[in-house]
């Protein structure tokens, strides 16, 4: 007689269930796995610190700036134009003045660009100096208006903004209602009688009195020339400059004028000198 086996009954197989027996070396495995992450996440902490600790230190720092070929240009003027840029955060959690981190393109094409430099060139010196090794463009007078001062060429164009009137440059103070907005402040025309006045000057009136300034209105039949000694000289430029200018230097010859004499001397009538 064959004995058939029963089957499980079905609801059986809703009973919970026995659990499965899970290794211990599961759990040791995943504990260590979770111990690495954090071994690795604390050594990434430490060496972000050093890493910024390094490139913060005083002794990378660049704060020696040496200015080299100069003329007008201070140091002083300088280290403020890149006081901004050395101070700038760079990668979120360093500064811009770390000796390994700085770049000197960006300072030479601000530079460049802040004082019309001819040429610039920032090299980095270890551990913490820029050497700035500078041409600037050559300058004849100071453009005065208003309150507003720039080194001039001599061909009349705008060199840069100053600050303060130097004392080297033959001021020219200009008057007029309207002049152009762009670098030529004067025409060709222009700045050639203002050359011609100064150099006159020097030649002919240089060793009595030395030229300050020059007063440039609408109307240049009625020029002021400034000199040092006090008195001004009233000139037209559209006359004949070394005829007036010859005039004024035999009345200094001749009468021993000095400052505290006269207010003016008026040459703009060929012969007939007027002094007040």
């Amino acid at each position: 007689m064959k004995y058939q086996k029963k089957k499980d009954k079905p609801w059986k197989k809703h009973l919970p269930q026995k659990p499965k027996r899970v290794q211990r070396g599961y759990y040791v495995q995943q504990q260590s796995k979770y111990r690495q992450r954090i071994i690795f996440i604390i050594w990434c902490i430490l060496i972000i610190f050093l890493i910024q600790s390094i490139f913060q230190i005083r002794y990378l720092q660049v704060k020696n700036i040496i200015l080299l070929n100069n003329q007008d240009l201070s140091l002083e003027e300088i280290e403020e134009t890149l006081a901004d840029q050395l101070s700038a955060g760079k990668y979120l959690i360093f500064k811009n003045n770390n000796y390994f981190l700085l770049k000197t393109e960006p300072l030479e094409n601000l530079l460049a660009e802040a004082y019309n430099l001819d040429e610039v060139k920032v090299e980095k010196k270890f551990p913490n100096s820029l050497i700035i090794t500078v041409k600037e463009k050559i300058s004849q007078f100071i453009w005065q208006n208003d309150d507003t001062l720039y080194l001039l060429d001599a061909k009349g164009r705008l060199n840069r903004q100053i600050s303060a009137l130097d004392d080297k440059y033959l001021i020219l103070e200009d008057l007029r209602a309207n002049y152009p907005q762009n670098e030529d402040i004067f025409s060709t025309s222009e700045i050639n009688l203002i050359n011609q006045i100064y150099l006159g000057w020097q030649e002919l009136i240089g060793s009595k009195a030395r030229l300050t300034k020059i007063t440039i209105n609408n109307n240049w039949s009625l020029m002021q020339l400034q000199s040092e000694v006090g008195f001004y000289v009233k000139l037209d430029a559209t006359g004949d400059i070394n005829e007036e200018l010859n005039s004024l230097s035999k009345v200094l010859t001749a009468g021993n004028i000095v400052g505290g004499d006269i207010d003016y001397i008026d040459v703009r009538f060929g012969d007939r000198v007027y002094l007040k």
